[in-house]
Formats: structure tokens, C-alpha cells, sequence
């Protein structure tokens, strides 16, 4: 730096701080603006100018003796000289950093968990509250957390401690899932510039785990139904409306005669006709506590939904079925013991009329399977699996089920069930044979047969 930038001396500093009052100022001669002020301890370096509405403006350049006057000086001029109004870049600076602040807490985990992506989930109603339920549980220690910084590392510190406290490979591929998904969402709607986690996939299940995904996907049981489990569904579903009929008559006749007569209706309750169309159908339970009448038309025997898991896709797939005679006269008898109505619910709560709880059909179903003398690990579920391990097997081709049961895709189908698909193909290969056997020539056929 060059001294000549000022003409304020070391010398001349030490003797105006020990004779000057507090305040008074030292100007320098060379470099307008530029001046010393005595303060409590010590000098204050400042600049003085006029900034483009010629107001005047002081900046704070530094303090002696921490900073001598060249230095000071050096930062007065290159101010001067360049046009720029520290000032005002400092502002500028201090509100790009609160700008800056201020979009990381919106990228944090939960800040979009919490807002844009628990509104798009609130349109899936149950599914989607357990999906905002999952990622804020499982990844409760990064809701504060910079989606942009998310890194494969930290991914596979998350999967070795869920593993080490025994969470099961199926369950970790879940809720990594789960998070991603929200990742990629954030992304496609522009919160953040880049999705951090696009390449990053979990570490390869270990052999034990692996055996453990598979002895789950086992019980999980993809399958038919046997004769004993649906002659045990039939009847538990019959002896538990009886069962019912008869609690209320006891109840009727001891102590609550205002409590109505269930001998005068066609079911006891409602699990009844919500079992069979379970049954007839294959919908999960979410479609059936949504259906309404307008989409399960009795008088047309049709039913026509779109399923609460695809709402959110911009092509939902609608399931379009027609009813058989069975299912079509059940669902007939309850629609009149609701009073026929056009519109509403199919099954509304009877305390409420709103929706049912999500897990409002568990008692019931206990009741039928201990009733019917079915297996416990039979779950309500088993019912879709069954729909459509009978489809298939009965030779309906892969893509119609996956339309009748609302997928898009027939991949998840091929996937789960494609086990079942062989004997139908066999069969078809047979009739293939045979066809092509009777078009050939005769003359091919007399060959054969010498």
C-alpha cells in the first residue's frame, strides 16, 4: 500500500488520541472522506460519502491500532474510485444471507413434509397420513435437515443403525421409498434445483435378511383361498349376524327395549354385505369405506370407482366392473335397508354417517373367522389376494386383472402372482396345438399317421 494514499501519520494518530476530545476528528488532506474519529478506545477509520440520492453516509471502515491508516486508506479509495456504496453492499449482503437462511428452512425435511407434500398426501385421506406418519417417524432426526445435503452416506449410516436395531431389509426399502418419493416430489415441483438422492440406492440386503424378505413374502400368502377357508368364511359370516340378532334380543328383553329389533332387518350389520362385496370384488378396504352409490350402481349391477391410491396420479385407473347376479342381489337387499339411496356412502358409520374408521372391519372380521373356525393369520386382505389368484387361474389374462383390481400396470400382478399363470398357459398352449393340428392338410395328416 502506498503511504502517499494519506496524509495521516502513525505519529499524527498517537498525538490526536491523546490530545483530541472524544468525537472530535482527523480528516486526511490527500483522500476526501477519509478521516479518524476518537471513540472510548481508541480511533474509528471511517469514510464519508454521498450515495447516489446524495444523502450522506458514514461506513465503518475499521478501529486503531488494530488497523493502521494505510490499510484504512486503501479501502477509502478503492470505495472512491470504483463508484460503490459499501453501505448499501453490505445491506445487500446481509439480506442475500437471510434470503439464503430463509430458503434452507424451506428445503428442510420437514418444512416440506409438513406443507406442500402433506397437502398433495391429504388428497389420498388415509393412505396418504400414513405415508407423512411414516417419513416423520422414521426420519425424526432430519426433519431440520437441507434436502440438498442429503448424501448416499448419510443414507447408509441411516440403514446400518435400523438394521443393527433388527428393522427387517422389506421395511427399510419402504421407508426409504417413502422419503425418496417425497424427494423426487420436491424436486418436480421446483422446491429444490436437484434431486440429491436419484442414484442412491440401500445396501444390498445381507444373506440373513434376504431369507427373512422371503419367508415374509411367503406368509404373506398370495393365493387362493381353500374350499374349507371359503365354506369357513360363508358360514362365520352367517353365524356372526345370527350371533348378533340373538345379543340384541337378550339386550331387548333385559333391561333396553329401545334399542331396535335386528330380527326386522335383512343384515344385523354392516360388515355383512361389506364382506361379500369384498369377496366379489377384491377391493382393498380404503375403496370400500369410499364407496359411494353413485359408484356401486345396484339397479345396473355395476361398479365403477377410481381407487383412493391412484387419485393422485394425473391417468388414475378406473375400476369398471360388472356385478354377478350373487354380489349384485347382496348389495341389492342393502341398498333397501338403507332406504334406497342415490347418493352417500355405501358404508357409513352408524353413529356418525361419516366414513369408518380404517380399521373399523377388524373386530368384526375376528368375530367371522373365530366363528368359521378360520386360520388367525387370515387377514382381511386375503380376500383380494384371493379375487385375484381365482382370476388368473380361471385363464383371465394378466392385464384384464390388473384392470379390474385398479393397477395401471400389469407388473406388480406378473410380479405377486405370476406363479399362478403357468397351468393357464399350459392350457392355452394345448389349444394352440390342437387348432393348428386341424388347419393342416390332409395329405400332412395321412403322412402323419404312415
Amino acid at each position: 500500500m502506498n503511504t502517499a494514499e494519506t496524509s495521516i501519520t502513525d505519529t499524527a494518530v498517537r498525538k490526536f488520541l491523546k490530545d483530541a476530545a472524544l468525537n472530535e476528528i482527523l480528516s486526511c488532506e490527500v483522500q476526501t472522506g477519509f478521516h479518524l474519529r476518537k471513540v472510548a478506545k481508541g480511533g474509528s477509520w471511517r469514510y464519508r460519502y454521498n450515495d447516489v440520492t446524495g444523502k450522506r453516509r458514514v461506513k465503518t471502515i475499521g478501529t486503531y491500532p488494530s488497523m493502521k491508516a494505510p490499510e484504512a486508506a486503501w479501502w477509502a479509495r478503492e470505495w472512491r474510485h470504483s463508484g460503490v456504496d459499501p453501505l448499501a453492499e453490505r445491506k445487500e449482503a446481509r439480506e442475500a444471507a437471510i434470503t439464503a437462511e430463509q430458503e434452507a428452512k424451506l428445503r428442510t425435511v420437514g418444512a416440506y413434509l409438513e406443507g406442500p407434500y402433506t397437502r398433495v398426501q391429504s388428497r389420498k385421506k388415509n393412505a396418504g397420513k400414513l405415508t407423512i406418519g411414516r417419513v416423520r417417524s422414521v426420519f425424526a432426526s432430519w426433519l431440520d435437515k437441507d434436502m440438498l445435503t442429503l448424501t448416499k452416506t448419510d443414507i447408509e449410516g441411516w440403514q446400518t443403525q435400523r438394521e443393527a436395531a433388527g428393522i427387517s431389509f422389506s421395511t427399510l426399502k419402504r421407508d426409504f421409498g417413502a422419503l425418496k418419493t417425497m424427494i423426487r416430489h420436491a424436486f418436480k415441483n421446483g422446491a429444490i434445483p436437484h434431486h440429491p438422492l436419484q442414484d442412491v440406492q440401500l445396501l444390498a440386503p445381507t444373506h440373513e435378511d434376504k431369507t427373512k424378505t422371503f419367508s415374509a413374502e411367503r406368509k404373506e400368502d398370495r393365493r387362493m383361498l381353500t374350499d374349507a377357508e371359503r365354506t369357513g368364511l360363508l358360514s362365520g359370516l352367517e353365524k356372526w349376524d345370527e350371533e348378533l340378532r340373538a345379543q340384541r334380543r337378550s339386550s331387548r328383553a333385559h333391561g333396553k327395549p329401545h334399542l331396535p329389533s335386528l330380527d326386522d332387518v335383512e343384515f344385523a350389520h354392516w360388515f355383512v354385505p361389506y364382506c361379500h362385496l369384498g369377496i366379489h370384488t377384491g377391493m382393498r378396504c380404503g375403496d370400500l369405506y369410499s364407496l359411494t352409490w353413485k359408484e356401486l350402481n345396484v339397479q345396473f349391477g355395476r361398479l365403477q370407482k377410481y381407487p383412493e391410491k391412484t387419485l393422485h396420479n394425473p391417468d388414475p385407473v378406473k375400476i369398471d366392473l360388472p356385478l354377478n347376479d350373487e354380489i349384485k342381489a347382496i348389495m341389492g337387499r342393502w341398498w333397501k335397508q338403507c332406504g334406497k339411496p342415490s347418493d352417500g356412502l355405501v358404508f357409513p358409520s352408524p353413529r356418525t354417517g361419516k366414513r369408518l374408521s380404517s380399521t373399523a372391519h377388524q373386530k368384526p372380521w375376528d368375530n367371522v373367522k373365530r366363528l368359521g373356525k378360520l386360520p388367525d393369520e387370515l387377514v382381511f386382505y386375503s380376500l383380494r389376494h384371493n379375487f385375484i389368484s381365482t382370476m388368473l387361474t380361471m385363464g383371465v389374462s394378466i392385464f384384464e386383472v390388473a384392470r379390474m383390481v385398479g393397477h395401471k400396470s400389469a407388473k406388480m400382478i406378473e410380479d405377486s402372482y405370476g406363479h399362478l399363470c403357468p397351468a393357464a398357459a399350459a392350457t392355452a398352449m394345448q389349444a394352440f396345438g390342437k387348432a393348428i393340428t386341424k388347419q393342416a392338410p390332409k395329405k400332412s395328416r395321412k403322412t402323419s399317421a404312415a
